[in-house]
């Protein structure tokens, strides 16, 4: 296994998709790179509202229900995300 992918699997067990409504009310999703030692507060957390940025660092986002596939795919290849 290469380093890339070693780092790629690392990474793909702290990406997150969070889907909800941004600060104004829309709905919004966003691709969370959460920090390894914040990774069980997030998943506890998460049910409640929360500032994503003091978990980890937002990788993509937009607006809608859900990610276009060509983000998806982008989160696959570069983070190793295969999860919903």
């Amino acid at each position: 296994m290469s380093f890339a992918d070693r780092v790629r699997r690392e990474r793909s067990n702290n990406v997150f998709l969070v889907r909800g409504n941004d600060s104004t009310g829309r709905p919004a999703w966003y691709f969370l790179l959460v920090d390894p030692a914040k990774r069980a507060a997030f998943r506890k957390a998460a049910a409640d509202q929360l500032e994503l940025n003091a978990y980890g660092r937002i990788i993509a986002s937009g607006y809608g229900t859900g990610p276009p596939e060509v983000v998806r795919e982008r989160m696959k290849t570069e983070y190793g995300f295969t999860g919903e």
